[in-house]
């Protein structure tokens, strides 16, 4: 797969750097991938939708791009990185 998309980064509200990758143009539309995965294994997908959207993968906490879990992590904190 050829690199057709761009990295960039967000700060959570607590800090934390959250890095995601974007392509396309159109509506935008968030894939997020579950906790044993990491933004890579949805580039195909993210890829396809880019025809028709602007497409944004960003990489969870502890993973890829982002930054770490630190302290208090938990399913609000990943909302709050959304």
């Amino acid at each position: 797969m050829s690199r057709k998309y761009e990295t960039g980064s967000v700060f959570s509200k607590d800090g934390t750097v959250i890095g995601y990758r974007k392509m396309g143009s159109g509506p935008s539309l968030i894939i997020m991938h579950g906790g044993l995965d990491a933004a890579q294994t949805h580039m195909k997908l993210g890829m396809l939708l880019s025809q028709k959207f602007t497409v944004y993968v960003p990489d969870r906490r502890g993973r890829g791009l982002s930054g770490p879990f630190g302290e208090n992590y938990g399913l609000q904190k990943e909302v709050e990185d959304v």
